[in-house]
């Protein structure tokens, strides 16, 4: 596979990907056509209910909820990306949310750029951290964050920016556990899930 075709997170990561659990890279090496999915019950939460009405991909709060990810890297605008499909499967509908992970603007190392929705209007920069054993994959929101129109990146002021926190740890060859809390410096923790997911 030639670098310009290497998955994003292998690109990012560099040296510290070949550490991961394998489980963990069958999660994340995924280049251009090459596909995986992850699923399992998870528990969501959200402490503003009515934030939903602004941002629907808010999960609804739920104990065990079955959720399924499919996941697959594709080429956009001559990058290699991550794309994200999420489906929150509630007994009464489907919640859905999409992510592209894109390479970071400025091609800062160990990080990558979040954009969601489809089309994209907003982004935040995700820096990228291999735990010493190589069982977690940490992500964390760090530096500029984006409103995005068409193909203009607009930076958003410090005080309207989010922490993003997600965490996904090997269990066993087959499953991880992942936890995402994303919160705000002046309401708090806002909306997060967590859970034991297989991925195939």
């Amino acid at each position: 596979m030639s670098m310009a075709q290497q998955s994003l997170f292998r690109s990012a990561l560099g040296e510290a990907f070949d550490r991961l659990a394998p489980v963990l890279k069958r999660h994340y090496d995924l280049a251009p056509e090459q596909e995986a999915i992850v699923q399992g019950p998870m528990r969501a939460w959200n402490r503003f209910a009515w934030a939903r009405a602004f941002a629907p991909f808010m999960p609804i709060p739920a104990e065990r909820v079955q959720v399924c990810v499919r996941n697959r890297g594709l080429m956009d605008r001559g990058e290699v990306c991550y794309e994200w499909q999420r489906e929150f499967r509630y007994p009464n509908g489907v919640v859905l949310s999409y992510t592209l992970t894109r390479p970071a603007r400025g091609g800062s190392p160990a990080c990558v750029l979040d954009t969601f929705n489809r089309p994209p209007n907003v982004a935040i920069t995700l820096a990228l951290e291999v735990s010493a054993d190589g069982s977690a994959l940490r992500q964390m929101s760090v530096g500029p964050q984006f409103v995005i129109r068409g193909t203009r990146y607009v930076a958003l002021p410090r005080l309207l920016h989010v922490r993003s926190i997600a965490v996904e740890r090997a269990v066993d060859e087959h499953t991880i556990h992942t936890e995402v809390v994303v919160s705000h410096p002046l309401f708090g923790q806002m909306f997060g899930y967590s859970g034991t997911l297989e991925v195939s």
